[in-house]
């Protein structure tokens, strides 16, 4: 049988877009049982709002933990923020106002990098072989992934599978990112590893496309007010379905790929059923950030970072996030380019959005000289 993925054009509101996608799949009570808990884990990686199509718009996932209620389970709202590699991982929830609605709401918030970590043996594993997890993502009844929709400027695509990327804890992060080197094909590989040894316990998707990103995401790109909710049970058709959305080649991202080449979800459109608004009606083309404009599905070519001094603010976070120490601060950031793994981590979470690669000259000669700096 296909995997069902719902897309739905948001009308008057967010809330019935997302009632009516999980309706087309046969409702919440499809997906929990009654008495038992269920994760929730949005994107809540920095503060940004969901207005900047950086985050999980509340709407959304506040929806889910109703219809969660309605089905008789109990959800819990659970991140481990990127953020709180360099601060406390309250100020996400604090800053973007989600402890208020959760506390008025009845809902319990669940820190996950404060959960112990579990780990959890994945002998199929290409990267991993061994996977750790908050103890509550792997002891609650299942999980309900709650992504945004957007671009990133190392995987090409954030989504369904990568989204779920943030639940390694505090610095296991930024170690997958030395583990990796950080080739992005085996990065994408790691993503497809973690989804793996977690796939058991995802019970359903639901995609903010409400406000999504293009171009440097997943922090610093341009929003795009695409409209749409998507769900499904599969995270990797979901994923398929979202790439086509942004009029990509959905085996043209990374993650994508390997999931199918692996076995883990469709190889192709053909393979889902789309069921709700058609894709032809919704979707429009994404830029891609300047790492993937050359339509490769991994990086070959290093591609140095520069800062923008009119918009750094000398807060040091991009040096406190870098795993390989690669970046010291003499007022502005200052680069070892002979030390930088390419993980982008330092453009993912600065909250200026002063940093950004440099599509040097041998990038340029590879792509034939016509890619713009």
């Amino acid at each position: 049988m296909k995997p069902r993925v719902a897309v739905v054009k948001v009308g008057e509101s967010v809330e019935d877009a997302v009632r009516e996608a999980v309706g087309l799949l046969g409702g919440m009570e499809k997906f929990v049982e009654p008495g038992e808990s269920f994760l929730v884990k949005p994107n809540l990686f920095t503060v940004k709002s969901a207005e900047t199509g950086a985050t999980t718009d509340p709407r959304v996932f506040m929806t889910i933990v109703e219809l969660i209620k309605e089905a008789g389970g109990k959800p819990v709202v659970g991140e481990c923020p990127a953020t709180g590699s360099y601060a406390r991982p309250e100020v996400v929830f604090d800053g973007l106002g989600i402890r208020k609605l959760c506390d008025e709401a009845g809902v319990e918030i669940n820190i996950l990098d404060r959960e112990e970590p579990v780990r959890v043996g994945n002998p199929d594993g290409e990267i991993l072989k061994e996977v750790w997890f908050p103890r509550f993502a792997l002891e609650c009844a299942g999980i309900i992934n709650a992504p945004k929709l957007k671009t990133h400027v190392l995987t090409a695509l954030t989504c369904a599978v990568k989204n779920l990327f943030g639940l390694q804890q505090g610095g296991t992060k930024a170690h997958h990112h030395v583990q990796t080197g950080n080739d992005s094909e085996r990065f994408s590989r790691l993503l497809v590893d973690l989804y793996q040894a977690i796939r058991g316990q995802v019970r359903l998707n639901v995609v903010d496309a409400v406000v999504a990103m293009e171009g440097e995401g997943p922090n610093t790109g341009d929003p795009v007010d695409l409209g749409v909710i998507i769900a499904g049970g599969d995270a990797v058709a979901v994923d398929l379905v979202g790439t086509a959305l942004m009029g990509w080649d959905p085996l043209e991202v990374g993650t994508n790929f390997i999931a199918a080449e692996r076995g883990l979800g469709p190889s192709s459109l053909e393979e889902v059923e789309v069921v709700g608004t058609p894709i032809s009606e919704v979707s429009r083309p994404f830029k891609k950030p300047r790492t993937h404009q050359d339509d490769q599905m991994f990086l070959d070519v290093r591609m140095p970072i520069e800062c923008d001094p009119e918009k750094c603010t000398s807060c040091g976070i991009c040096a406190k996030v870098c795993p390989v120490n690669a970046i010291t601060m003499a007022g502005i950031p200052e680069f070892q380019d002979q030390n930088c793994i390419q993980c982008f981590c330092c453009i993912e979470l600065c909250p200026n959005g002063a940093l950004s690669v440099v599509r040097t000259e041998a990038y340029k000669a590879r792509v034939g000289g016509s890619a713009a700096s």
